[in-house]
């Protein structure tokens, strides 16, 4: 296994979590990609508290759902918005400087950005772009040069600009285990870069 593969796959994994509402069958497949040991520490805490999870209770997965629309999507105020922009803009507004920006590095790594519902600067987008950047360093090591200095300067000028606020807001937001695993590890991920 290379060094990059491991935390590639956990950067991939956050960024589910993120983009992906807790189903039954969201959070078995966690489950299953979870047991990869090699994970890092980072991922002990998430496996906790995922096996904690009820998978056969309709009220379990009911809780977690509201738990994850209250924190992510809304109606309401949110407790700690998803999206760079909103932490990065002097007035804490959506698809500002950061949007623009997250969006050009994407591009320049040959990314396709299409017609999606997740905004460019979205958590889990961001984390699964430094996931394609780092399997990339595996995959293809031709492209190493170029995948190196975008994830060096992803990490700098986006993520760890941005992510440790997100986190703490994240962590004091929420009582729900799976969450407070969620802020820890992504904390821990980002502290790898």
């Amino acid at each position: 296994m290379s060094k990059t593969a491991a935390p590639a796959r956990l950067f991939a994994l956050l960024s589910s979590i993120y983009l992906c509402k807790p189903s039954r069958e969201a959070l078995g497949a966690w489950r299953s990609l979870l047991e990869d040991s090699a994970l890092g520490g980072g991922a002990a805490e998430l496996r906790r508290a995922l096996s904690t999870v009820d998978l056969d209770s309709e009220q379990a997965l009911e809780n977690l759902l509201w738990e994850y629309t209250r924190l992510f999507i809304g109606p309401y105020k949110l407790p700690c918005p998803p999206l760079e922009s909103v932490y990065t803009s002097p007035a804490r507004l959506m698809m500002q400087e950061a949007y623009d920006d997250v969006g050009g590095m994407y591009k320049q790594a040959g990314l396709d950005l299409g017609e999606g519902d997740v905004m460019y600067d979205h958590i889990g987008a961001e984390l699964n772009f430094i996931a394609v950047l780092l399997d990339r360093l595996t995959s293809a090591p031709g492209d190493s040069s170029l995948n190196n200095e975008l994830a060096a300067q992803f990490a700098t000028e986006h993520l760890k600009n941005w992510v440790p606020l997100f986190v703490d807001d994240l962590d004091k937001a929420t009582d729900a285990p799976l969450y407070k695993a969620l802020a820890q590890a992504t904390r821990l991920a980002i502290g790898t870069l």
